[in-house]
This record gives structure tokens, C-alpha cells and sequence, in this order.
């Protein structure tokens, strides 16, 4: 092999691993019913997707739990959450109130 074809095969190898590194958003449209099951628990919560990808993950597939979050997914889940806190001290106020 010369040189240059050498150094061809070492960019090429490069660039393909560097592609692989980065996680690869699979809910823009979902392609496999794993996907999609994957996209819906994503649209739940943080929670519901970890465990839908460790238990996939553990049976038979490997699924990174990154594949299925984007800005959007992540927005989603902090309003989700700051809701759930304000209704939570909404409630706690009230009660306390009651006293």
C-alpha cells in the first residue's frame, strides 16, 4: 500500500468512527416500531425513556438513550417538571394554609 492510500484509509476510518460517536436523532420521523415506542416514552418523561432503553438494552438491542432527545424533547421535560413542582407548592401552600 502506498502513502497516500494509506493516509486515505486512516481519514476515512477516522471520519466513520467520529460519525458513529455522535448520537444520531431517531424521532424526526421514527423508522422502526422500536423507535417509535422509544419516541413515544421520550415524549413521557426522562424516566420513562431510561427504562424503556434499559430494558431493551438488556434483552436484546443497544439503544442510547441520547438517540431520542433533542432540544425540543428536552424543553418539554423541564416544563413538564417545573409544572409539576408549581402544583406541588401550590398544594403544599394550600395545606399549609388550612392549619
Amino acid at each position: 500500500m502506498n502513502v497516500p492510500m494509506i493516509r486515505f484509509t486512516t481519514v476515512l476510518l477516522a471520519g466513520a468512527f467520529a460519525a458513529a460517536a455522535h448520537a444520531e436523532y431517531r424521532c424526526d420521523p421514527p423508522s422502526t416500531t422500536m423507535d417509535r415506542r422509544a419516541c413515544e416514552a421520550a415524549a413521557q418523561s426522562p424516566e420513562a425513556l431510561r427504562r424503556f432503553v434499559n430494558q431493551w438494552t438488556s434483552q436484546m438491542s443497544n439503544l442510547q438513550f441520547s438517540d431520542y432527545v433533542d432540544s425540543n424533547t428536552e424543553r418539554t421535560w423541564e416544563t413538564k417538571s417545573a409544572s409539576k413542582r408549581q402544583d406541588q407548592d401550590t398544594i403544599e401552600l394550600a395545606s399549609n394554609e388550612e392549619r
